[in-house]
């Protein structure tokens, strides 16, 4: 199961050469291992991080090592991004917009709308959102990379494993096109690496332990749904429900409520 732990690519390429003897250059290691992670397609394992950006005519660029966005909320109350990282302004959920004439807002003087909730959508790098001008906050999941902006890859064993063999096998795949390589040894690369890879993510999606299997829990199993979680960014939903019973006594009197913890 995934702990957090986490090592770097050069770890990974060491025990590559160990495990299988191929010489790999840095930049093919880093480009091979950033498109791992992203194949794998598990949340868990990315860094859960929060970005702010500024909106200028109805865009604002996204950070380079997004994986995902989870949510996004216009900042209000802000001049500046020194402002939003310092916690200043209050925070409104955006929804994705659903009309197509969402990226015309800024570019002529028609009344699309004359009210409407803030909304934005994402193409090429940017996001557009429904507004001119101001500061937005993205809660994201990003590649996990180090200080020098080398990938980072979980440090359980069946991700070590994955990930050796990955760059193993895409090294394999080119000398295999060039008869460089025997093809039964090539074949047994590709599925120990398909076997790795599979086990890896699979581990990945495991509730991790029992805290998070309760605050799962707690968020399911609701009598009354939640409805209205996105308002405040889904917050506390791993608080059980509670539940107000009125204890009816036989005289026809009742007793102060009582609560009871879904």
């Amino acid at each position: 199961m995934y702990t957090g732990n986490t090592v770097s690519y050069k770890a990974i390429m060491d025990k590559q050469i160990r495990d299988f003897g191929f010489e790999i250059d840095d930049d093919s290691g880093m480009e091979w291992l950033a498109e791992f992670m992203a194949q794998t397609k598990v949340g868990i394992v990315m860094i859960n991080d929060v970005v702010y950006i500024p909106i200028c005519d109805g865009r604002g660029e996204l950070p380079m090592n997004l994986y995902k966005i989870v949510q996004t909320a216009r900042l209000g109350g802000v001049d500046n991004l020194e402002e939003a990282k310092c916690g200043k302004g209050n925070m409104v959920p955006m929804r994705w917009a659903t009309d197509h004439f969402h990226k015309q807002y800024h570019k002529d003087d028609r009344d699309y709308t004359t009210q409407s909730a803030d909304t934005y959508t994402v193409e090429n790098g940017y996001i557009f959102t429904s507004f001119s001008s101001g500061f937005i906050s993205m809660a994201i999941e990003s590649l996990p990379v180090d200080a020098d902006g080398a990938p980072l890859i979980p440090a359980e064993q069946a991700w070590l494993e994955a990930a050796s063999h990955h760059l193993a096998w895409k090294t394999a795949r080119k000398l295999r096109r060039t008869n460089s390589i025997d093809k039964d040894f090539y074949m047994e690369i590709m599925q120990d690496r398909d076997w790795y890879f599979a086990q890896a993510v699979n581990q990945s999606k495991l509730d991790q332990n029992v805290d998070q299997a309760e605050s799962s829990k707690n968020a399911i199993v609701r009598t009354i749904p939640d409805i209205q979680a996105h308002a405040s960014f889904f917050a506390n939903l791993q608080l059980p429900e509670q539940r107000n019973f009125r204890d009816m006594s036989s005289s026809g009197t009742s007793s102060p409520n009582k609560i009871i913890s879904g």
